[in-house]
């Protein structure tokens, strides 16, 4: 237990998507964060008294960059620079505040372990704003796999259902079938949380071993 990495997440992220396409308002939502944050602490503290002495916690997505969420909306209350829906993206910051919130309280409360926090909200939101700079197509919102629309998503036709389709290369691509992020957005935010905790331990890797994971 000591001597391993326990990654607490991603929580969260499913209660604020189906409450949403069940119609929740963003003000109903907001109210969801401390019950949300609680359920994590409750996770971390049960690993910490496991005898776990490395925990990293991943934060919130950005979660106006959803296809799916972007497809679902109505509202013209956008980010004229992302495209990204505003008012859930401050959701999500809200929700990243209450959590590193929470874990400065653990991180007093039990100084032996390293609590980590992975900033995929950052990690995303920079794909979006700069795709090309990370090898990806000019317009990151839509879906790799999916059905039609602005966003190749469709609430009837998921990934894998009779009259969706596949882009050729899913690697240009931040998301996968519109709800789940493809293994090339995947890897760069593994590669931010890398950066962003253990610097070192990323520059004592040889540049093959850099290249072969994709931190480059």
């Amino acid at each position: 237990m000591a001597s391993s990495l326990f990654i607490v997440g991603e929580i969260g992220v499913n209660d604020y998507l189906v409450a949403f396409a069940g119609n929740t308002t963003v003000e109903e939502a907001r109210a969801f964060v401390p019950h949300i944050v609680g359920a994590v602490r409750s996770v971390v503290t049960e690993v910490i008294a496991a005898g776990a002495r490395t925990v990293l916690v991943p934060g919130m997505i950005p979660l106006g960059c959803e296809p799916q969420l972007l497809a679902l909306d109505q509202s013209s209350d956008h980010d004229p620079a992302s495209g990204c829906i505003k008012p859930l993206n401050d959701l999500a910051e809200l929700h990243n505040r209450a959590l590193n919130g929470m874990l400065r309280e653990l991180r007093r409360a039990n100084p032996r372990t390293a609590i980590l926090y992975a900033d995929l909200y950052g990690a995303v939101a920079d794909l979006i704003a700069s795709p090309r700079k990370y090898g990806f197509r000019d317009k990151p919102l839509a879906a790799c796999c999916g059905g039609s629309g602005a966003y190749n998503f469709n609430m009837t036709a998921f990934c894998g259902a009779a009259g969706t389709a596949a882009c050729a290369d899913p690697s240009e691509y931040v998301s996968w079938d519109g709800v789940h992020f493809t293994e090339a957005a995947n890897r760069h935010t593994a590669c931010a949380t890398l950066k962003a905790n253990s610097p070192a331990l990323l520059d004592s890797w040889t540049a093959e071993a850099r290249r072969r994971i994709g931190c480059t």
